[in-house]
């Protein structure tokens, strides 16, 4: 069985993480599985939006840690035994290779997200949760530190006080309260998920590549900007964004009262 699913249709790009035995964690192979995909989707113009996601009811249980199989001889990441300071930035630079995509990146969370799972999903752009999903902050619970990005994106989507909250006690956080503390946008029936999240990615997939990739630096950038940086800043993305058939079809659409078609051009 291979551990990651990879399907392509209509700019949108769909990882799905695929070993439901062991809840979709995450082992070496997933990894490298992960990896190979974001240089492919940042390199290829037809891929104009990603969606990351889990089979078989749940998310990602976290890093696979159990030791059983290729993990003794080839790592957590497949890069043969070294310590865990180097698997803890290879993983790290995975995830903030997902972060930095240059297009919209969207996770599609059932059932069980956690650890280092979380900071994969947080790591996307925009999260859709179905009503069953649960988050947690695990590590806390095997002695751990943070990992995968949430030391960073915890406290700026939940607030520095829940996020201690999180990663101190390392509970269980249900669907409905992540909607209510900012952690997802949207959650819906778990028979529903999956055409809620392919709707969700197409419609971003068919919308102006340019300014999207333009808006999105924007607004991950946004806290370490003053007022006047950001000002700046967004004069030179709309000057960018002059220069694409993208705007000129959006002016046009606008003109002839359409939607517009994009291109991504």
């Amino acid at each position: 069985m291979e551990s990651t699913l990879v399907e392509r249709n209509d700019g949108l790009v769909t990882v799905t993480f695929n070993r439901p035995d062991r809840k979709n964690a995450l082992n070496a192979d997933s990894w490298a599985d992960l990896d190979r995909v974001l240089g492919e989707v940042t390199n290829n113009p037809e891929d104009r939006a990603l969606l990351i996601t889990g089979a078989a009811g749940n998310f990602s249980s976290g890093a696979d840690l159990s030791g059983s199989g290729d993990a003794k001889s080839s790592g957590l990441t497949g890069r043969g035994r070294q310590a865990i300071l180097v698997e803890m930035r290879v993983v790290g630079e995975i995830i903030n290779r997902l972060h930095r995509l240059p297009k919209p990146t969207v996770a599609a969370v059932d059932g069980v997200a956690a650890g280092v799972a979380v900071g994969l999903a947080m790591a996307c752009d925009l999260i859709v949760a179905s009503d069953r999903a649960r988050f947690s902050s695990v590590f806390v619970r095997r002695g751990l530190a943070l990992d995968g990005g949430t030391s960073w994106t915890l406290p700026r989507h939940v607030g520095l006080r829940r996020a201690k909250q999180l990663a101190f006690l390392g509970d269980w956080l249900g669907a409905e309260q992540a909607l209510d503390w900012g952690l997802v946008n949207e959650v819906v029936p778990a028979g529903d998920l999956p055409t809620t999240a392919t709707a969700l990615g197409r419609r971003l997939a068919s919308g102006p590549t340019t300014a999207i990739s333009l808006i999105k630096r924007l607004l991950d950038a946004s806290e370490s900007m003053t007022f006047e940086q950001a000002v700046e800043e967004e004069a030179r993305a709309q000057h960018i964004t002059y220069t694409t058939k993208d705007m000129r079809e959006g002016m046009r659409a606008f003109a002839e009262r359409r939607e517009p078609k994009f291109t991504g051009e």
